[in-house]
């Protein structure tokens, strides 16, 4: 048997608490060791799962520590990354990977130059919805991609999926990495850029605004030109009360729509629903093998890099009100 990797948490909120249970459940993968966070609570949570907990960022590096799972809030990611790569730690960093480009850029040279890995929590790569639009456009049923739009909506602020003893409101709240565009837009940016391997984007137009929840932005919309002339188009609403699909793709030979849980291509003359999907990627399993024996990563570094540069690119857009050409 693989000796299980040993693992740590820098953050111990509830999506912490749902990666730990999913480690827990493969004990022959990882071992939880030791979680770091600043509310006694989720302090005593980590207790009851077998975890030595502390307040301290320390408290999370010990020698027995092989990787650290970094799920404090958004705006501390790169300075907790910087430091468990400095104690010789593997990485793997919630969404979104970092705030600024600057930030993510110096997280991946950081974990490169120290001989570490380092990755990104990105699991809705694989939802159902782009599972079943990466095998149609992979199968060439669309034939040359022409526009991509992934967007989503809804009218309710994300408040009250974290723990009820720490700040309810920090994912709407801009100083704490809050706001729509960091919350959806590292993975709908994800999953469009899956669709297009090996292309880059060239020019972006950005939409983000506030109107409703918090103080961040509860609105975005960003339009990227690729390389060949593809157009992208990925947003979210979340103060709308009717939502457009989630896919709605042009291709020089069919139309795809992915709504609710159907995945329709339309031509002239047929319509397929696509039934079976990409198989999905095991991110937890995967990191294991990369750090035992030296797999690929599934999602790397640099692919969430480009997440949070197209991030940036659309803010900068936003506020100087102009289209930026980019090479991402």
């Amino acid at each position: 048997m693989t000796d299980p990797v040993g693992v740590a948490f820098i953050g111990f909120g509830r999506q912490a608490e749902f990666h730990a249970r999913a480690m827990a459940a493969t004990p022959d993968k990882f071992r939880l060791l030791a979680v770091s966070d600043i509310t006694e609570s989720r302090r005593a949570a980590a207790a009851s799962l077998g975890m030595r907990a502390g307040r301290h960022v320390a408290d999370a590096l010990g020698a027995d520590v092989e990787l650290v799972f970094i799920t404090s809030h958004s705006s501390l990611h790169f300075e907790h990354t910087m430091v468990a790569i400095d104690a010789g730690k593997h990485v793997m960093v919630e969404k979104p990977f970092a705030t600024t480009g600057a930030d993510a850029r110096a997280m991946v040279n950081a974990a490169r130059d120290a001989g570490v890995l380092i990755s990104c929590f990105h699991n809705r790569r694989w939802d159902e919805d782009v599972c079943k639009v990466r095998s149609a456009v992979r199968d060439g049923l669309l034939g040359e991609l022409v526009s991509i739009e992934n967007r989503s909506a809804g009218a309710r602020p994300a408040v009250g999926f974290g723990t009820p003893d720490f700040k309810q409101e920090w994912r709407i709240t801009a100083n704490m990495g809050g706001g729509t565009i960091f919350d959806f837009g590292p993975h709908w940016f994800d999953q469009v850029l899956s669709l297009k391997p090996g292309h880059r984007v060239v020019q972006v137009y950005g939409d983000v605004r506030h109107l409703r929840w918090g103080d961040a932005d509860d609105f975005f919309e960003a339009r990227i030109v690729f390389d060949d002339g593809c157009r992208a188009t990925v947003g979210k609403c979340d103060f709308a009360y009717l939502s457009p699909p989630k896919w709605l793709i042009y291709g020089t030979a069919a139309t795809l729509r992915h709504d609710n849980d159907a995945c329709i291509v339309e031509t002239a003359t047929t319509s397929l629903r696509v039934k079976e999907g990409d198989v999905k990627g095991d991110l937890f399993g995967n990191l294991h093998e990369a750090v035992r024996n030296g797999s690929p990563l599934l999602v790397t570094g640099n692919e969430a890099c480009r997440n949070i540069e197209l991030i940036e690119a659309t803010i900068t857009s936003a506020r100087e009100r102009r289209a930026i050409d980019v090479d991402i």
